[in-house]
Protein backbone atom coordinates (compact mmCIF):
# COMPACT_ATOMS: atom_id res chain seq x y z
CA UNK A 1 0.00 0.00 0.00
CA UNK A 2 1.39 3.39 -1.02
CA UNK A 3 2.03 5.78 1.86
CA UNK A 4 2.32 9.56 1.76
CA UNK A 5 5.83 10.85 2.28
CA UNK A 6 6.11 12.77 5.56
CA UNK A 7 7.19 16.33 4.85
CA UNK A 8 9.45 18.08 7.33
CA UNK A 9 9.66 21.82 7.97
CA UNK A 10 12.53 23.95 9.25
CA UNK A 11 10.10 25.54 11.69
CA UNK A 12 6.43 25.65 12.58
CA UNK A 13 4.05 27.66 10.42
CA UNK A 14 1.05 29.57 11.78
CA UNK A 15 -1.99 30.20 9.57
CA UNK A 16 -5.12 32.03 10.73
CA UNK A 17 -8.60 32.27 9.26
CA UNK A 18 -10.53 35.39 10.22
CA UNK A 19 -13.72 37.23 9.33
CA UNK A 20 -17.22 37.78 10.66
CA UNK A 21 -19.55 34.96 11.70
CA UNK A 22 -20.83 33.05 8.68
CA UNK A 23 -17.90 33.95 6.43
CA UNK A 24 -16.81 30.32 5.97
CA UNK A 25 -13.73 30.20 8.21
CA UNK A 26 -14.44 26.76 9.67
CA UNK A 27 -15.10 25.25 6.25
CA UNK A 28 -11.85 26.60 4.82
CA UNK A 29 -9.91 25.56 7.94
CA UNK A 30 -11.09 21.97 7.50
CA UNK A 31 -10.38 21.91 3.76
CA UNK A 32 -6.86 23.26 4.23
CA UNK A 33 -6.14 20.85 7.08
CA UNK A 34 -7.29 17.91 4.93
CA UNK A 35 -5.20 19.08 1.97
CA UNK A 36 -2.02 19.54 4.00
CA UNK A 37 -2.46 16.26 5.89
CA UNK A 38 -3.04 14.32 2.67
CA UNK A 39 0.19 15.70 1.21
CA UNK A 40 2.11 14.62 4.30
CA UNK A 41 2.49 17.67 6.52
CA UNK A 42 2.09 17.51 10.30
CA UNK A 43 -0.96 19.70 10.93
CA UNK A 44 -3.12 20.74 13.86
CA UNK A 45 -6.20 22.94 13.64
CA UNK A 46 -7.43 24.90 16.64
CA UNK A 47 -10.57 26.92 17.26
CA UNK A 48 -10.96 29.99 19.42
CA UNK A 49 -12.66 30.54 21.76
CA UNK A 50 -11.48 27.24 23.23
CA UNK A 51 -13.37 24.79 25.43
CA UNK A 52 -11.34 25.86 28.48
CA UNK A 53 -12.45 27.78 31.57
CA UNK A 54 -12.36 31.17 29.85
CA UNK A 55 -13.82 29.76 26.67
CA UNK A 56 -16.84 28.54 28.62
CA UNK A 57 -17.36 32.04 30.01
CA UNK A 58 -17.33 33.35 26.44
CA UNK A 59 -19.75 30.62 25.35
CA UNK A 60 -22.14 31.78 28.06
CA UNK A 61 -21.93 35.36 26.75
CA UNK A 62 -22.65 34.16 23.22
CA UNK A 63 -25.63 32.03 24.22
CA UNK A 64 -27.18 34.07 27.00
CA UNK A 65 -26.12 37.66 26.35
CA UNK A 66 -23.71 40.04 28.01
CA UNK A 67 -25.96 41.01 30.96
CA UNK A 68 -24.00 44.12 31.83
CA UNK A 69 -20.54 42.62 31.26
CA UNK A 70 -18.32 45.56 30.36
CA UNK A 71 -16.25 45.63 27.15
CA UNK A 72 -13.11 45.50 29.31
CA UNK A 73 -14.19 42.34 31.15
CA UNK A 74 -15.25 40.72 27.89
CA UNK A 75 -11.86 41.55 26.40
CA UNK A 76 -10.20 39.98 29.43
CA UNK A 77 -12.14 36.75 28.84
CA UNK A 78 -10.90 36.50 25.26
CA UNK A 79 -7.32 37.48 26.09
CA UNK A 80 -7.13 35.02 29.00
CA UNK A 81 -8.56 32.24 26.84
CA UNK A 82 -5.98 32.93 24.14
CA UNK A 83 -3.11 33.09 26.61
CA UNK A 84 -4.04 29.59 27.77
CA UNK A 85 -4.34 28.37 24.17
CA UNK A 86 -0.95 29.83 23.23
CA UNK A 87 0.82 28.19 26.17
CA UNK A 88 -0.93 24.80 25.98
CA UNK A 89 -1.40 24.33 22.26
CA UNK A 90 -0.07 26.92 19.83
CA UNK A 91 3.53 27.39 21.00
CA UNK A 92 4.17 23.68 21.73
CA UNK A 93 2.85 22.74 18.27
CA UNK A 94 5.00 25.37 16.55
CA UNK A 95 8.02 24.17 18.52
CA UNK A 96 7.35 20.68 17.13
CA UNK A 97 7.50 22.23 13.64
CA UNK A 98 3.83 21.62 12.92
CA UNK A 99 1.55 23.68 10.72
CA UNK A 100 -0.98 25.30 13.06
CA UNK A 101 -4.25 26.48 11.53
CA UNK A 102 -6.37 28.82 13.62
CA UNK A 103 -10.13 29.05 13.13
CA UNK A 104 -10.22 32.58 14.65
CA UNK A 105 -7.32 34.22 16.41
CA UNK A 106 -6.51 37.59 17.95
CA UNK A 107 -7.58 39.49 14.82
CA UNK A 108 -11.15 38.61 15.80
CA UNK A 109 -10.66 39.96 19.30
CA UNK A 110 -9.32 43.22 17.87
CA UNK A 111 -12.31 43.62 15.59
CA UNK A 112 -15.17 42.22 17.70
CA UNK A 113 -14.18 43.82 20.99
CA UNK A 114 -13.07 46.90 19.09
CA UNK A 115 -16.65 47.14 17.86
CA UNK A 116 -17.57 47.75 21.51
CA UNK A 117 -15.60 51.00 21.39
CA UNK A 118 -12.28 49.67 22.67
CA UNK A 119 -9.06 50.81 21.00
CA UNK A 120 -8.11 48.44 18.18
CA UNK A 121 -4.38 49.21 18.30
CA UNK A 122 -4.30 48.61 22.05
CA UNK A 123 -5.99 45.21 21.74
CA UNK A 124 -3.63 44.15 18.95
CA UNK A 125 -0.50 45.21 20.83
CA UNK A 126 -1.62 43.51 24.06
CA UNK A 127 -2.26 40.24 22.24
CA UNK A 128 1.00 40.34 20.31
CA UNK A 129 2.90 40.53 23.61
CA UNK A 130 2.24 36.78 24.01
CA UNK A 131 0.51 35.48 20.87
CA UNK A 132 2.73 34.52 17.90
CA UNK A 133 2.04 36.60 14.80
CA UNK A 134 0.69 34.41 11.96
CA UNK A 135 2.85 33.74 8.94
CA UNK A 136 -0.32 34.31 6.95
CA UNK A 137 -3.82 35.40 7.97
CA UNK A 138 -6.78 35.08 5.63
CA UNK A 139 -9.65 37.46 6.24
CA UNK A 140 -12.69 36.07 4.44
CA UNK A 141 -14.75 39.14 3.63
CA UNK A 142 -18.52 38.90 3.34
CA UNK A 143 -21.44 41.27 3.87
CA UNK A 144 -23.29 40.73 7.17
CA UNK A 145 -26.65 40.21 5.43
CA UNK A 146 -25.22 37.33 3.41
CA UNK A 147 -23.44 35.92 6.45
CA UNK A 148 -26.62 35.95 8.56
CA UNK A 149 -28.57 34.21 5.80
CA UNK A 150 -25.97 31.44 5.80
CA UNK A 151 -26.09 31.15 9.57
CA UNK A 152 -29.89 30.84 9.58
CA UNK A 153 -29.76 28.22 6.81
CA UNK A 154 -27.20 26.18 8.72
CA UNK A 155 -29.16 26.41 11.99
CA UNK A 156 -32.83 26.41 10.88
CA UNK A 157 -34.15 25.43 14.30
CA UNK A 158 -32.26 27.97 16.39
CA UNK A 159 -31.95 31.74 16.50
CA UNK A 160 -28.81 33.77 15.95
CA UNK A 161 -26.66 34.36 19.02
CA UNK A 162 -25.82 37.63 20.77
CA UNK A 163 -22.73 38.25 18.62
CA UNK A 164 -24.68 37.69 15.39
CA UNK A 165 -26.45 41.02 14.96
CA UNK A 166 -26.29 42.80 11.62
CA UNK A 167 -25.36 46.26 12.91
CA UNK A 168 -22.70 44.78 15.20
CA UNK A 169 -21.26 42.57 12.45
CA UNK A 170 -21.13 45.58 10.12
CA UNK A 171 -18.90 47.39 12.62
CA UNK A 172 -16.77 44.26 13.00
CA UNK A 173 -16.38 43.89 9.24
CA UNK A 174 -15.31 47.53 8.90
CA UNK A 175 -12.74 46.95 11.64
CA UNK A 176 -11.25 43.97 9.79
CA UNK A 177 -10.94 45.92 6.55
CA UNK A 178 -9.61 49.06 8.22
CA UNK A 179 -7.21 47.58 10.76
CA UNK A 180 -5.61 44.83 8.70
CA UNK A 181 -5.58 46.25 5.19
CA UNK A 182 -2.18 46.36 3.45
CA UNK A 183 -0.43 44.10 5.94
CA UNK A 184 2.27 41.91 4.34
CA UNK A 185 1.02 38.79 6.13
CA UNK A 186 -2.72 39.40 5.59
CA UNK A 187 -4.75 38.36 2.56
CA UNK A 188 -8.35 39.54 2.17
CA UNK A 189 -10.40 36.89 0.38
CA UNK A 190 -13.72 37.65 -1.30
CA UNK A 191 -16.08 35.16 0.33
CA UNK A 192 -19.49 36.12 -1.03
CA UNK A 193 -21.95 33.92 -2.91
CA UNK A 194 -20.48 34.77 -6.32
CA UNK A 195 -17.70 32.29 -5.53
CA UNK A 196 -17.89 28.61 -4.65
CA UNK A 197 -16.24 27.02 -1.62
CA UNK A 198 -13.89 25.22 -4.03
CA UNK A 199 -12.85 28.44 -5.77
CA UNK A 200 -12.04 30.09 -2.44
CA UNK A 201 -10.14 27.01 -1.25
CA UNK A 202 -8.11 26.98 -4.47
CA UNK A 203 -7.09 30.62 -4.04
CA UNK A 204 -6.10 29.95 -0.43
CA UNK A 205 -4.12 26.83 -1.35
CA UNK A 206 -1.98 28.63 -3.95
CA UNK A 207 -0.93 31.17 -1.32
CA UNK A 208 -0.33 28.61 1.44
CA UNK A 209 1.67 26.32 -0.86
CA UNK A 210 4.05 29.12 -1.84
CA UNK A 211 4.64 30.05 1.81
CA UNK A 212 5.17 26.52 3.11
CA UNK A 213 7.67 25.66 0.35
CA UNK A 214 10.00 28.28 1.87
CA UNK A 215 10.14 26.34 5.13
CA UNK A 216 10.57 22.80 3.82
CA UNK A 217 13.78 21.02 4.80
Amino acid sequence: METTEHKLLKRGVLIAFEGIDGAGKTTQTKLLEEKLTTIGYDVISLHEPTKGIWGKKIEDLVKNGRHGISPEIELNYFTSDRLEDVEKNIKPSLQKKKIVIMDRYYFSTVCYQGARNLDLDYIEKENEKFAPIPDIAFIIDIEPKTALKRIKQSRPNSSTNHFERETYLERVRKNFLKQFNNRPNVIIIVGDNTRSITQIASEIWKIVESIIKKFEE
